[in-house]
């Protein structure tokens, strides 16, 4: 079944949803399908998760397989399995792959405050960071002591983001970013992965389109919120 509708390099999410001590939030990661074998696949992690790091998912989470073939959305469950090196991670599969219908993301033009850093990067590290910043984030003290934003106009939606950016990116690279929907409510922090780059018409710098990796459950639901009373109607994709 899966032999059918994956091929070697084909590009797939692998996502979590994640519910401990902190908020419940979503934690993923894109990867390259290499192999099938009765009962597992074999997917590459483009960045490497290094095995002294630790596994990247528990094995009594479950996680979410996304993919696209042939124009079809393709969804399956599975559970991390094991590691065999630094750039390969094996899930074992559920066998309930599926098809389904992808609805593009409400999308808006609107202006808001950024703060970002992007660079190549360990996945894990910026795993850590992520988690560092939500921790700060949801306690009193930080939330009143919330940093500075520069403003930008973007493209938003609840999956991703397109913005000017200053430091010198590229396709794949890892962004942590915090967004400011408006000058009274609390930031917001994603862990995002560059999905393209493309020279800015006017001024200096780049164009860059995000992709979402991990963020928390609350923070997806205000962008929702947020793109659905400002823009309701068009939709466009990310990519």
């Amino acid at each position: 079944m899966y032999s059918r509708y994956f091929s070697p390099g084909q590009k797939l999410q692998v996502q979590a949803l994640c519910e401990d001590n902190l908020p419940p939030r979503r934690e993923s990661m894109n990867a390259l399908f290499c192999n099938y074998e009765l009962g597992y696949i074999d997917v590459i992690i483009p960045h490497t998760w290094p095995l002294k790091e630790g596994v990247p998912f528990p094995a009594d989470r479950p996680l979410e397989i996304i993919s696209e073939r042939y124009g079809l959305w393709l969804r399956s469950t599975a559970s991390f399995l094991c590691q065999p090196s630094d750039k390969v991670i094996r899930l074992r599969m559920n066998n309930d792959l599926c098809i389904f219908r992808h609805h593009p993301q409400l999308r808006v033009e609107t202006r808001i405050g950024l703060r970002y850093s992007a660079q190549r990067g360990s996945l894990p590290a910026f795993h850590r960071q992520w988690r560092q910043q939500i921790t700060k984030l949801t306690t009193t003290a930080a939330a009143l002591t919330a940093p500075t934003f520069s403003h930008g106009r973007v493209n938003l939606s609840a999956s991703g983001i397109r913005m000017p950016i200053q430091t010198t990116v590229q396709k794949n690279d890892l962004c942590l970013l915090m967004l400011a929907l408006n000058e009274v409510s609390e930031p917001i922090c994603t862990l995002t992965e560059v999905i393209w780059t493309a020279p800015r018409e006017e001024g200096q710098g780049t164009i860059a389109g995000m992709q979402f990796l991990n963020i928390l459950q609350q923070d997806q639901q205000r962008i929702e919120q947020f793109v659905n009373q400002n823009k309701p109607g068009k939709t466009e994709t990310l990519a």
